[in-house]
C-alpha cells in the first residue's frame, strides 16, 4: 500500500513538472511545425489530438476528404499534393504509414501489400524531404516495431545485435522498413526508428479485436500462453514521442514499450478480469496454425522480451508501467 501511495505521489510530481516544462518551452520558442503521415490511424489520430495545442500540425494521407472530415482544424495534404509542400517549412516529420500486419492471414498477396505499404511510403516521404533541400535541423521519426528482434526468448535492448531469421516474415518486414530509412537518410537527415510494442487503447488495435470474444466468455490462452508480449499504453507512447520531438540529440532505434513484459496468459487473464468474464479456455497450437497460418505462428504463438533501455536511462516516467493498471484504465 505504501509503495502504491509513493508511486502515485511521484507520478503527480513528474506529470506536473512535465506540464510546467512544456508550458515554458511553448512560451519561449516558436511553434514547431510537424507533418504526420498516417494521421488517420489510431496512433496518428492520438498524436494529432494530443499535439494540437502545442504544435502546428499538417496531416498527410491518401484520402483528402477523410482528412478534412477528421481534422477540419488542421492543414491537410494527400500524397499527390505533397510535392507542393516544402520540407523546409517543417521541423519534424512523423511517418506512421503501413498496412496492419495482423489484419489478415499472410497470403503472398497480403505479404506484398504489408511490405510495399511501408517501403513505398517511407521512400516517397524521405525523398520528398531530401529533394526539398531540407535543413539539417529537420528530424524524421519513423514507425518501426519490436518484430525487428525476431522470435527469441532473450532480453532485447536497442543495443542487442539483430540476428537474421530467414523464415521470419515479421522480422523481414521491419528490417526492410528500417533499412529504407537508413539508406535514404544516413548522414543527411537525423532520424529515429520508433520500435513499437503492442499499443493498448480501448476500441483500437488488439483490445478492439479481443473485446467481442472476451465479452462472449471466449477469453482464451493461446497455446502454452507463455509467449512474451511487449506492450505500451497509448498515453505513454504519445508522451514518449513528445520526448523524442523535444530532445534534439535523440536518434537511431528507440524501444517504445513499457518496462513490464508479460505473457499472453497474463494478458488474457487481466483483460478477462477487467471485463468481468472468465478465462478458462485454451486454444491448441495446431488450431491456431490451421486458422491463421504463419501469421498465427509469429504473432500469436511467439513474441519478444523487449526492454525500453533508452527511455529508462532518459528517466522517462511511465504512467502505466504495469499491464494490469493499463488494462483496467481502458475498461473503467
Amino acid at each position: 500500500m505504501r509503495a502504491r501511495v509513493l508511486f502515485e505521489k511521484n507520478k503527480k510530481v513528474h506529470l506536473k513538472q512535465e506540464k510546467v516544462h512544456l508550458k515554458q518551452e511553448k512560451e519561449e520558442t516558436a511553434i514547431m511545425k510537424i507533418l504526420i503521415a498516417g494521421a488517420t490511424g489510431f496512433i496518428g489520430s492520438s498524436l494529432v489530438s494530443s499535439f494540437s495545442d502545442e504544435f502546428e500540425i499538417t496531416v498527410l494521407g491518401r484520402d483528402m476528404d477523410q482528412l478534412k472530415r477528421r481534422f477540419p482544424q488542421h492543414h491537410a495534404v494527400d500524397w499527390k499534393g505533397l510535392k507542393s509542400e516544402s520540407a523546409t517549412d517543417y521541423q519534424i516529420v512523423i511517418n506512421l504509414c503501413g498496412e496492419n500486419i495482423a489484419d489478415k492471414r499472410w497470403t503472398s498477396e497480403q505479404k506484398t501489400k504489408i511490405l510495399q505499404s511501408r517501403v513505398e511510403t517511407t521512400d516517397q516521404l524521405a525523398s520528398w524531404a531530401l529533394n526539398s533541400s531540407a535543413p539539417q535541423s529537420l528530424r524524421f521519426l519513423n514507425a518501426s516495431a519490436v518484430g525487428i528482434y525476431g522470435l527469441n526468448t532473450v532480453k532485447n535492448t536497442e543495443n542487442t545485435p539483430i540476428t537474421l531469421q530467414e523464415n521470419c516474415f515479421s522480422q523481414q518486414v521491419v528490417r526492410v522498413w528500417e533499412s529504407t530509412v537508413q539508406k535514404k537518410l544516413e548522414n543527411k537527415i537525423n532520424y529515429t526508428l520508433m520500435r513499437f510494442g503492442v499499443v493498448l487503447k480501448k476500441q483500437h488495435g488488439m483490445l478492439k479485436k479481443l473485446k467481442m470474444p472476451y465479452q462472449l466468455g471466449l477469453a482464451s490462452i493461446l497455446g502454452s500462453g507463455e509467449q512474451q508480449i511487449s506492450w505500451i499504453h497509448i498515453e505513454d507512447l504519445v508522451r514518449a514521442i513528445r520526448l523524442i520531438i523535444k530532445t534534439q540529440s535523440i536518434s537511431g532505434p528507440i524501444n517504445m514499450v513499457a518496462p513490464e513484459v508479460v505473457t499472453q496468459k497474463q494478458l488474457a487473464k487481466n483483460l478477462a478480469k477487467a471485463l468481468n468474464r472468465p478465462c478458462f479456455l485454451q486454444t491448441p497450437i495446431f488450431f491456431i496454425k490451421l486458422l491463421f497460418g504463419q501469421m498465427g505462428e509469429e504473432l500469436l504463438l511467439s513474441g519478444q522480451e523487449v526492454i525500453p533501455e533508452y527511455l529508462q536511462k532518459a528517466n522517462f516516467f511511465f504512467q502505466y508501467p504495469m499491464l494490469e493498471k493499463a488494462i483496467f484504465h481502458e475498461h473503467d
